[in-house]
């Protein structure tokens, strides 16, 4: 299973990542009882027309089967900074070998430092904790971020 990686469009692979997002969502969301899966694909598409929005893909046989967004701009307490908050990652369950994972950050690594990126920021869930892997790639833990549920 050759699995290969490409910087997209967002307005060209959102059919084939919203396919994903029911499994990504059941694997990690916290409060499912409370807050449905519903993304706001006008705000993604306005973030993807203003150049605002990376998105890389591993694809197998031309099939996505993974991906990562991030939201690329000047660092609010930073101006001079571009930098990359990752938004989402996720590779299928299938895929989750030969280091696809490792593989699909260094990528989107590599075409954000050629888009003048200073820093990424990322999380990792609790109960997915990829921080050996990051940590591994050279990230280091910056802070805690905490999630408290507060509506009705």
């Amino acid at each position: 299973m050759l699995v290969t990686f490409h910087t997209e469009r967002w307005i060209d692979v959102y059919p084939e990542l919203k396919e994903h997002w029911p499994n990504h969502w059941a694997e990690v969301a916290m409060h499912k009882d409370k807050v449905a899966l519903n993304p706001n694909h006008a705000e993604y598409e306005r973030l993807d027309l203003s150049g605002q929005l990376h998105v890389t893909v591993a694809r197998s046989e031309g099939q996505c089967v993974g991906y990562l967004t991030a939201i690329v701009r000047p660092h609010l307490h930073y101006a001079q900074s571009l930098s990359a908050f990752y938004d989402l990652y996720y590779i299928t369950p299938s895929h989750r070998l030969w280091m696809t994972g490792v593989r699909l950050f260094a990528e989107a690594e590599k075409a954000l430092k050629a888009r003048g990126v200073e820093r990424c920021f990322t999380g990792t869930k609790l109960s997915k904790d990829a921080s050996k892997i990051f940590e591994r790639s050279g990230w280091q833990e910056a802070e805690r971020l905490f999630v408290k549920y507060i509506g009705e």
